[in-house]
């Protein structure tokens, strides 16, 4: 009995090294592979961490999601598109609403289209109630990812700075910003954390700001399609005038070339004033390994110049698995993102709003975003973001375009002239 014993648990052994991936009771775990740049230093790192070691648990020996972290949001759209181009796809990411990137992911077929599985679950159907948000992130018929965040985009401010300079709160028109900008540069404080690498983001953030303050012509350019846009107008190029006195005059000397992480960096030590961002940002204001002791209690967060806003769909959870099995388990880590706890928490941490059917009671938001979103939500003027007005290849150009700008090499005509033959051949 004690050699048949033996022999059963020498077997086992044998057969769990060979099959690494299988539970005792011989059901095979999945395994799902999560592209994320929630990881590092990101303020969302923390929550992504629990949410995924919470679902393990809950399905050990079933699912497990395994997270690939690729810091740095410019870095992980250029493996997500890597992937897509190598049919190599991640079981799990996030779908970003702007167009430049989710046109390229929807045109690749490589995205699992989810009106089946709402069409199997009465209640999953039921929590996706927005029809904006669902509207978004749809293409040709197919819905590609669940809709988890909404912005309001400002500009947040160092409030410490700004008095030093002697401004006693945020400007409300061009003029006075720019007049603020000037005594920040006498005080020898860059008055914006810009950049022209990677996608540019802070820099065509405040390229939106700038185009849709400047009346109805402005916002009706930033609702232009793509493929109908034009770069030799008045509004843009007036705006893009903005722009290069920003970058000559009251940036940081890194900005050129600067990715998103060194523009952040520069306003989380105070060596800029002002930053153009999301309210994905606000947890990094009290994390210790992004900004100093207290940093939070010395931000403000306004509303962009002459009223305006970004109001804009944020992003997605997407699934690009292969197999029935893989997607049946990736559907139900996206359906467990949406229950309550899960999703409270994740508001809770940048002070996002809400993309579906949720019990906010459980939110605890940031206190500066409870003293912007009212701001947000009456502004005069909402509109998008740039890459949801132009080609992809525009967006891509500004990394080399922007530099000629700043050093004045470039001037705003040309600039749009440039872009316009860009955006023609493509």
């Amino acid at each position: 009995m004690k050699r048949v014993v033996l022999l059963v648990i020498v077997t086992f052994l044998m057969v769990s090294m060979i099959l690494p991936q299988t539970s005792i009771f011989g059901a095979n775990e999945v395994q799902l592979r999560f592209l994320s740049l929630q990881v590092g230093v990101h303020p969302e790192a923390p929550w992504l961490e629990k949410t995924v070691n919470d679902f393990n648990a809950l399905n050990k020996g079933k699912i497990k999601v395994i997270i690939d972290g690729v810091a740095g949001d410019q870095a992980c759209w250029e493996k997500l598109r890597t992937d897509a181009a190598a049919n190599t796809m991640p079981d799990l990411f996030t779908l970003k609403a702007d167009r430049s990137e989710f046109d390229v992911l929807a045109q690749s077929d490589r995205v699992v289209d989810l009106n089946s599985y709402l069409k199997a679950d009465a209640e999953f159907k039921k929590k996706l109630n927005d029809p904006g948000s669902l509207e978004t992130y749809t293409y040709k018929g197919k819905l590609l990812g669940v809709p988890y965040a909404k912005a309001y985009v400002g500009i947040y401010y160092n409030k410490t700075l700004f008095a030093k300079a002697g401004i006693n709160s945020f400007p409300v028109t061009w003029d006075e910003f720019f007049a603020a900008s000037d005594k920040l540069s006498k005080m020898g404080v860059a008055p914006l954390a810009l950049m022209t690498g990677e996608n540019s983001w802070t820099s065509a953030l405040m390229l939106a700001h700038l185009i849709g303050t400047s009346g109805p012509e402005g916002l009706k350019w930033l609702q232009t399609s793509p493929k109908d846009q034009k770069f030799n107008t008045p509004v843009f190029i007036n705006a893009v005038k903005k722009l290069q006195i920003m970058l000559n005059q009251y940036t940081t000397l890194d900005a050129i070339g600067a990715g998103y992480g060194v523009a952040a960096n520069n306003f989380l030590q105070g060596k800029a004033a002002m930053i153009a961002n999301g309210p994905w940002m606000i947890g990094s204001f009290s994390d210790p390994k992004s900004a100093p002791e207290g940093f939070e209690k010395k931000v403000g967060y306004a509303l962009a110049p002459g009223n305006g806003v970004i109001a804009m769909e944020n992003v997605a959870y997407a699934t690009g698995s292969k197999t029935k099995e893989k997607r049946d388990a990736a559907v139900k880590f996206l359906k467990y993102l949406t229950t309550d706890d899960v999703y409270a928490a994740y508001l809770s941490v940048g002070g996002a709003g809400p993309c579906f059917q949720t019990d906010l009671s459980k939110v605890k938001y940031p206190a500066i975003n409870q003293a912007f979103l009212p701001l947000a939500v009456k502004a005069k003027n909402q509109y998008t973001i740039v890459p949801n007005a132009v080609k992809p290849a525009v967006i891509d150009a500004l990394a080399q375009l922007l530099p000629g700008l700043a050093d004045k090499s470039l001037a705003a005509e040309q600039f749009a002239k440039q872009i316009q033959e860009i955006s023609d051949k493509n």
